[in-house]
């Protein structure tokens, strides 16, 4: 149970404790009632270290959805001290915005002197920035996190009330709905943390050159998009194909491509693939698929991928690259549906092992130039490659033509 305190208690409470981390801590257990999750104790003792002060920490989480969303407020908060809270919290925002203007005026101003200082100035612009993305991330995941906690519990105790009915036309009906519960909020994940939909379409435009020789142009090709998500890559390839169809198990994501009038089913990717003739698809996509997969069925996959595509039909996967050191070790954990990273070793002998030959993988989506190490020395260009290379990698494989 929390334990109601006036702000002016909390704070002096808190104030009280010299150590961050116990600040941080017992702060989310007096505010929110519960522990602080290591993403958020990092994120937050990283803001405190930047000189933000422990009162902005506070009024961030008193003014948070997660602590309105409660049903008995831990802290008590009088609507004058509500307003008095986002006053100070308002005039902390704008006192960064004047400090970010002034950065740009000075980057201004000595550039006109001594354009040796822009190389300076530009990186610590750039460090301002970055900060302020975390900033929008860490407080875009928090929200999300609330939401699913509010929907987790609504499901639950709807579901504890229906199942004494236990009629299974009811306990299908629960089930769906939870389904459907998990689709929306997965659909959300993307949005948050891989990028918005105008974002990768961007992204898959300046990538799309890498494989459009796999674009036969002597006949109208039939494809399809396992995987399809929200539609990104199955719109840019309708525009290669007469035929293309996108298959995905979320209904939130078939109901995206649907609205942007693209083909697209809601299925198994493996139960669809089985169900197709032999040798009745010239192209075959799946980007960000094989890593959801267990090897069992990764290897089914490619195997009926293989039967499906007619001779010199090409298949295209696109999955994140365990090379870079970020995405191996923090990048891939973000989506809690990722099963293990594939390596291109692995990927490209499964290929070779179901017969494709052509093979060949093409590192895409670095790290901005901006974030690399300037330097040429070989060290250097390893670290580069190893910590802000490619994020992904496409690998593409080619049916054998049939013997003449």
């Amino acid at each position: 149970m929390l334990i109601e305190k006036t702000i002016q208690e909390l704070t002096s409470e808190l104030n009280q404790l010299d150590d961050d981390q116990a600040f941080l801590r017992q702060a989310y257990q007096l505010i929110l009632g519960r522990q602080a999750s290591d993403d958020e104790l990092q994120f937050l003792q990283h803001r405190l270290d930047a000189g933000v002060a422990r009162k902005i920490v506070i009024a961030n989480l008193l003014l948070s959805p997660e602590h309105a969303q409660l049903n008995k407020k831990s802290v008590q908060l009088s609507w004058l001290k509500k307003k008095q809270l986002l006053i100070w919290k308002n005039w902390h925002a704008l006192l960064s915005r004047i400090k970010a203007i002034h950065t740009f005026g000075r980057l201004v101003f000595n550039y006109a002197k001594d354009p040796a200082f822009m190389k300076k100035d530009v990186l610590s612009l750039n460090r301002q920035v970055e900060e302020i993305k975390s900033n929008l991330f860490f407080f875009l995941n928090q929200e999300a996190q609330a939401q699913q906690r509010r929907l987790d519990q609504f499901f639950f105790d709807v579901r504890q009330e229906l199942r004494a009915s236990k009629d299974p036309t009811v306990l299908d009906k629960i089930d769906a709905i939870s389904r459907h519960a998990i689709d929306n909020y997965y659909l959300s994940l993307e949005q948050a943390y891989r990028g918005s939909r105008d974002e990768i379409l961007e992204r898959y435009k300046a990538t799309v050159d890498l494989v459009k020789p796999l674009f036969a142009k002597e006949k109208e090709m039939r494809a399809a998009d396992l995987g399809c998500g929200r539609g990104e890559w199955l719109q840019i390839i309708s525009g290669y194909c007469a035929k293309v169809t996108g298959i995905d198990m979320n209904s939130a994501m078939i109901s995206q491509c649907l609205s942007h009038g693209l083909q697209a089913e809601q299925g198994d990717l493996l139960e669809w693939l089985q169900r197709q003739p032999d040798q009745s698809l010239d192209l075959i996509t799946a980007f960000h698929v094989i890593e959801h997969l267990p090897f069992e069925k990764l290897n089914m996959l490619i195997y009926e991928i293989y039967r499906v595509l007619t001779h010199g039909g090409s298949v295209i996967l696109e999955t994140p690259n365990p090379e870079n050191i970020h995405v191996a070790t923090h990048m891939f954990y973000r989506d809690p549906t990722h099963k293990t990273p594939v390596p291109k070793e692995l990927s490209n002998h499964l290929l070779e092992f179901h017969g494709f030959t052509q093979i060949k993988v093409h590192p895409v989506h670095p790290f901005e130039e901006t974030m690399r190490v300037p330097e040429d020395s070989e060290v250097a260009k390893r670290f580069n490659s190893m910590i802000y290379g490619a994020t992904d990698y496409m690998i593409t494989g080619t049916k054998q033509s049939a013997k003449k």
